[in-house]
């Protein structure tokens, strides 16, 4: 069979016929599985090799003859360096030779062993892909149409600019919903990020231009006008002549508004307070105005307009002083102003290491003895209230115990420090949320001034946790279990047993 004939063929002829010679090879090889079967189990007697026909050996003829025809056709299309070899197309076994090509029917058969024939090549479906062994002929040279994925080079993405990055944080055009909702749950977050730290970075900035500040300021007074240590014999205020300390001087020429200096010294270290104290013709002024008059969250302190501290004109007193000085100031985090006096509650030894203050006016110095501090609740208006801030004098005697017997009762620790009357009074307020809570809650510290010749720390020493204090209202009302005892409560009193007793009732 020529390789023309071949190519003359018709193509559905070839494939039916292909078809056919397909299943016949099939019966060939289960035959010959079954043969090998059957010898195996059977005893070793060498069977007759029986020949094939002359249809099967025909077709084994013809089939090999077209395997090697394409195959030469192919490497000679692989041979030629000029040309690009053109996709060989797998076509199925033509049909039988002509009947001059076979032997005679008639003709003696030789004897030959069983051959198992190659299986027919499948049809091709891609008419421009090529058969394996075209594959491994072609050069090279020779251009794939289906290139390894594994040696496809990468693409190497570039890096993005800082403005990418920054638009990226943003929404944009091709964001699917969840994306755009993250995007701004995230800016949402980073601007209070940045406002609430602004806040408190300026918050602390503030508090720390205003140590500065009054550092400053301490540090002129001093200089002129030291902490006394020991309390004189005191002159009549109708025969006193008085004159302004050096240090006020100072003072009076940053703000003539300023009536004294106080400082609350500590017995082996530095003082906590050491302030200007300023009196306006209100008590809002100085809330977010510091001593020089300039915007401040800590404010400056301030004595109660109300009051009457050392007034004199041509060096002497025109007015009496007040009875009861009330001083406010605010409790800051950072501890400056009152922010330090929390600690009078907090720690049980802080009162004995702080049980002093110095509270100059102008013109001369005084040192008052602490002998009650206490809790108040600002807005109480029930039978605990008790608004200390609102009773600047006294008229008599009996007033002047009905208020210091008060403070004893509420006292967070109690002391040896005694009052009798005429003692001038000293209160400090400041905000204390400790137990009240909100903006309801006052830390109140009261002292009395040291008399004359008087010991400055006596009656100061071994104080006591009180075990009956007095709270306000608010305070019970979360805590059902306590309450009050007035029959515990030892009253201060006036030296007759008449008054006394008026008292008690």
């Amino acid at each position: 069979m020529s390789d023309n004939y071949l190519d003359k063929l018709n193509e559905e002829q070839a494939d039916a016929e292909a078809l056919r010679k397909a299943e016949r090879i099939k019966a060939i090889r289960a035959s010959l599985h079954r043969e090998e079967e059957q010898e195996a189990a059977a005893p070793q007697v060498t069977p007759p090799v029986q020949a094939p026909s002359a249809e099967e050996e025909s077709f084994a003829e013809k089939f090999k003859r077209v395997k090697q025809s394409k195959l030469a056709a192919q490497n000679k299309a692989a041979e030629a360096p000029a040309e690009v070899a053109a996709p060989v197309q797998e076509q199925a076994p033509a049909e039988e030779a002509p009947a001059a090509e076979m032997p005679p029917q008639n003709a003696p058969a030789e004897p030959q062993t069983a051959v198992q024939s190659p299986p027919p090549a499948r049809p091709t479906l891609n008419p421009m892909r090529k058969p394996r062994e075209a594959w491994a002929n072609t050069p090279h040279t020779e251009p794939r149409m289906h290139t390894d994925p594994k040696k496809k080079k990468k693409k190497k993405k570039k890096p993005k600019t800082l403005g990418q990055k920054l638009r990226g944080l943003f929404p944009e055009k091709g964001d699917k919903p969840l994306e755009i909702v993250r995007k701004f749950v995230f800016l949402g977050s980073l601007v209070a990020i940045v406002v609430c730290g602004y806040m408190v970075g300026d918050y602390y900035l503030d508090l720390w231009r205003s140590r500065m500040e009054y550092s400053n300021i301490d540090d002129i007074y001093r200089t002129y006008t030291p902490i006394i240590t020991s309390v004189e014999d005191d002159k009549p205020a109708d025969d006193k002549y008085y004159d302004l300390l050096p240090g006020a001087k100072k003072l009076l020429d940053i703000n003539p508004e300023v009536v004294g200096y106080m400082t609350i010294p500590t017995i082996d270290g530095d003082p906590i307070v050491a302030l200007p104290v300023v009196q306006a013709e209100d008590n809002n002024k100085y809330l977010d105005i510091n001593f020089k008059g300039e915007n401040s969250r800590a404010g400056a302190l301030f004595l109660d307009w109300r009051n009457s501290f050392d007034k004199v004109e041509d060096h002497r007193l025109v007015e009496k002083n007040s009875d009861n000085l009330i001083v406010y100031g605010h409790n800051m985090a950072d501890e400056s102003m009152f922010g330090a006096l929390k600690y009078y509650r907090r720690n049980e030894n802080y009162y004995e290491s702080h049980p002093i203050i110095e509270f100059n006016s102008n013109y001369e110095q005084y040192t008052y003895k602490i002998f009650s501090f206490f809790l108040l609740d600002a807005e109480d208006d029930s039978d605990t209230e008790y608004d200390c801030w609102n009773t600047l004098n006294f008229d008599d005697e009996e007033e002047f115990y009905d208020f210091v017997n008060e403070a004893k009762r509420r006292t967070l620790r109690t002391n040896d420090v005694d009052v009798k009357y005429g003692d001038q009074i000293l209160t400090i307020s400041t905000c204390n949320t400790d137990v009240i809570g909100n903006d309801r809650g006052r830390l109140i510290l009261m002292a009395r001034r040291v008399r004359a010749g008087e010991d400055l720390y006596s009656g100061t020493k071994g104080s006591k946790a009180n075990p009956n204090i007095k709270w306000p209202n608010v305070y019970y009302e979360s805590r059902p279990n306590e309450k009050y005892d007035p029959a515990q409560f030892v009253p201060y009193g006036p030296s007759t047993t008449e008054t006394k007793a008026n008292i008690e009732e």
